[in-house]
């Protein structure tokens, strides 16, 4: 028997004036690159709309892919081809969906039930924590009797679900990686909280235990919103706009620390309910909705077919999918016989008690999820938009449904409908996770906020330069392979701009760099050639990333050294354009004249400082190396250099007036001794790893030169010298072993870090005499809550350190 064939998209009509466009655009509506031109008829003006966050909880990894992600297209579009974007997105503060409604309500409910004073009903700690235990098994996990006994949840998991924690089930084909991850994560809420309710034993001290009530937390709140979520008013919408607003500031809090562009335009569900009502009424006078008798309105599907109008215009292969249906329909929905069909959906949705709602010519309720986006874009851009954007998980029922609301509102059915809401939809790809999408209700994320605060993890840059390599529209995952692609690439970058800097600075001194023939500009023609190319195929950055990288290649010698010309600082400032109009450089603005980005410069007033140091240490070294010792004219002819050239001095120099200070003390004391080439190298050394890399500046010994290139410690050389003192440290541990000394395996070669050094990176600018940072990378003040995050981050690693440092002097005397 054949195969149905697959449906089709209905055709696209593309703008008038895009024929012969060089910038391509794939564009969700033909899954193909179609030529882009904005509706404006001059040609520069380009409305976009965003979907935005639903704010019910921390944004996580996977947002954070979404939306740098898209303001990196957003720079693209402004800052390379110069458009002027009108950027609309909005947050979703009351949803159909019944996220905020129920977190909002759960988590409301929670918090009076651990407080004595607020608790409803009669039922102690444990008897609501077993019932709540329970009914979250025969709800979730089917196969377990809810009545089992917690200390025999482990058996039972294991006979009912071993195939599902061991894979086995998903090789099989038997559910999907989605399914999986959620067996998975309501297989840990149980066992969480069976393994409290065991250590209860009847006593109330026990289930007063913060860590206890957070062990079952995940089961009580739904218990006992099943109890008493329908107590609560449905005028009243302070719990969940309250709810809502909490996570709508942190999740601006997370994007400003991702370096996202704010909107032009923000709209809240919550301030268009109205314009809302208002749409929904046109498309009903239209007739393409009706209303049920429970007061809700249903958007009709076959009327708006039998108007010669097209739905499922991305997905059409989705539409009978049901359980992509039943998900955009959201957890609250009333299941409706009325429907005409299975497939329409909610325009208005009446209200159950304990739910927030609105009056309406129908009733109370509230709006559905996927209108709510149609009348705020409607509103803000009108009957036609250039641009819309979101996740591509909501391309089918959300965005299909939405296009198919609009263009029922905006058509005219004298004309025989098919009008064309949006020219150009566009959808990033999802972050995986082991195969499984990154998502909160699988609870398989890590939040932006811990992932650029944990040790370890990504900072602002590196993620945004992670999502650069991987590109816009597919799928990606954060691999170790992908990290350290990503990792190496900015270092070159570092790399690069601080030898330029350098250059620059020696110029400065030295005089001009050599002049270039004309054939010395081909690489960095061919590069824009390239870059060009690459942007105007679908903003394919991965390609762009890879020719910045090719043309850093063409400027350094095979030594690793800088090939000094005049055309050398013109490729230095093209690229901080580019990683300017990337996002990469904070607030920087793509026609800066400064070159490098945060974190590659080093301050004017501390380089005179510092060009002294390096020159003692280069001294230094050189005598080493020839076999000459220190002798008091070296001393006298820097003190003479001192008189000749007068140092700032003022506060902010004072840490370096220091480290010099320090430097000519040690070398009067050797001066004119006998020193060996060993001990000269030291204090060298000592010069380079303690001196200066307290201050935040390393001195890099460059092959065949013996001038060192003085450059700020970027995260790769802190990272560099944690693995080298762990390396260390593990050595000295085997020593130890090797000797026949009786002592514990090292459990943690991290704990050999000092505490005072593991903030010292670019990614802060000024730090307390403890290595505290106090200011970022662009010298503005730590706010209170980063400070006390470093600061418990500081002591944890204080307390690691100083029991290495004891247990490995024990070992040493032993």
């Amino acid at each position: 028997m054949a195969s149905l064939a697959r449906p089709q998209q209905p055709p696209w009509r593309s703008p008038p004036n895009a024929v012969g466009k060089s910038l391509q655009i794939y564009n969700s509506l033909t899954r193909s690159k179609t030529p882009f031109a904005p509706l404006d008829p001059l040609g520069r003006t380009v409305t976009w709309y965003a979907c935005g966050p639903t704010v019910y909880d921390d944004a996580h990894v996977g947002h954070a892919r979404n939306y740098v992600s898209t303001d990196i297209i957003r720079r693209i579009m402004r800052d390379y081809f110069k458009f002027d974007v009108k950027f609309v997105m909005n947050i979703t503060d009351v949803d159909d969906k019944a996220r905020i409604i129920i977190r909002a309500r759960q988590h409301y409910l929670f918090d009076e039930f651990i407080d004595p004073k607020r608790r409803r009903g009669t039922a102690t700690v444990e008897e609501t924590s077993v019932a709540a235990f329970e009914t979250y098994l025969a709800k979730n996990l089917k196969l377990i009797s809810p009545t089992v006994a917690p200390e025999e949840l482990p058996g039972q998991i294991q006979k009912h679900y071993g195939d599902v924690l061991n894979g086995k089930a998903i090789q099989e084909a038997k559910i999907s990686r989605d399914e999986e991850e959620k067996t998975k994560m309501h297989i840990g809420t149980v066992r969480a909280a069976a393994d409290a309710i065991r250590t209860l034993k009847g006593t109330s001290s026990a289930a007063e235990d913060e860590r206890f009530l957070g062990n079952v937390k995940d089961v009580i709140m739904p218990y006992l919103d099943s109890l008493y979520g329908s107590t609560f008013g449905a005028s009243d919408h302070t719990i969940s706009i309250k709810w809502a607003k909490k996570f709508e500031d942190r999740f601006m809090e997370d994007m400003q620390a991702l370096n996202v562009l704010e909107p032009d335009v923000v709209t809240r569900v919550t301030e268009y309910v109205e314009k809302i009502i208002a749409f929904i009424t046109q498309i009903r006078q239209r007739g393409f909705a009706y209303e049920t008798s429970d007061k809700s309105v249903y958007f009709d599907i076959k009327a708006f077919e039998d108007a010669r109008n097209s739905y499922a215009r991305l997905e059409p292969w989705s539409r009978n999918n049901t359980d992509l249906q039943a998900d955009g329909e959201g957890a609250l929905t009333k299941k409706s016989t009325e429907k005409r069909s299975s497939a329409d959906f909610a325009l208005w949705k009446s209200s159950k008690e304990g739910e927030p709602s609105w009056e309406s010519p129908w009733g109370l309720g509230r709006p559905g999820w996927h209108i709510e986006c149609s009348a705020m874009a409607s509103h803000e851009l009108g009957n036609q938009m250039d641009i819309h954007s979101g996740g591509i998980d909501l391309a089918f029922p959300h965005h299909d449904n939405e296009l198919a609301q609009s263009e029922a509102y905006w058509c005219n059915q004298h004309h025989g409908g098919q009008h064309q809401w949006v020219n150009y939809f566009i959808h990033m790809g999802h972050l995986g996770v082991q195969g499984a999408k990154m998502s909160k209700s699988l609870k398989n994320f890590i939040t932006i906020r811990q992932e650029l605060s944990r040790e370890g993890g990504l900072d602002s840059r590196a993620m945004r330069v992670i999502f650069l390599l991987g590109g816009w529209k597919d799928g990606i995952e954060i691999t170790e392979m992908l990290r350290k692609e990503a990792s190496a690439w900015e270092d070159k970058i570092n790399n690069f701009f601080i030898k330029v800097l350098n250059m620059n600075d020696a110029q400065a001194v030295n005089g001009s760099a050599k002049k270039v023939e004309a054939s010395d500009q081909t690489p960095l023609a061919r590069t824009k050639d390239k870059f060009h190319v690459a942007l105007t195929d679908s903003f394919n950055t991965p390609l762009a990333m890879r020719a910045m990288s090719e043309l850093i290649s063409e400027y350094i010698s095979l030594d690793g050294s800088l090939v000094v010309s005049e055309q050398t600082r013109e490729v230095a400032h093209w690229l901080t354009q580019m990683v300017n109009m990337f996002g990469l450089n904070g607030a920087a603005k793509v026609d800066s004249q400064t070159i490098g980005w945060s974190g590659v410069h080093i301050p004017d007033y501390a380089k005179p400082y510092l060009t002294l140091i390096s020159k003692v240490r280069d001294h230094i070294r050189q005598q080493a190396q020839t076999g000459k010792s220190v002798v008091v004219q070296d001393v006298t002819d820097i003190r003479d250099t001192l008189q000749n050239q007068p140092l700032p001095n003022n506060e902010e120099t004072a840490p370096y007036q220091t480290a010099l200070n320090s430097v000519l003390s040690m070398m009067t004391e050797i001066q004119g001794t006998d020193r060996t080439k060993e001990f000269l190298m030291s204090f060298a050394d000592r010069i380079r790893d303690q001196d200066l890399w307290d201050l935040g500046i390393y001195l890099e010994d460059q092959p065949g030169s013996p001038v060192a290139l003085i450059r700020p410690v970027t995260r790769e050389l802190r990272e560099a010298k944690i693995a080298e003192q762990a390396k260390k440290a593990k050595k000295s541990h085997g020593d130890v072993l090797s000797q026949g000394a009786a002592a514990p395996a090292v459990k943690d070669d991290k704990r050999a870090v000092d505490p005072c050094e593991m903030f010292r990176t670019d990614e802060y600018s000024a730090w307390d005499d403890e290595g505290l940072p106090i200011k970022d990378q662009a010298g503005n003040e730590l706010t209170k809550s980063k400070s006390k995050k470093l600061k418990k981050q500081w002591d944890h690693q204080k307390r690691l350190y100083d029991g290495w440092k004891a247990q490995h002097q024990q070992r040493q005397a032993s």
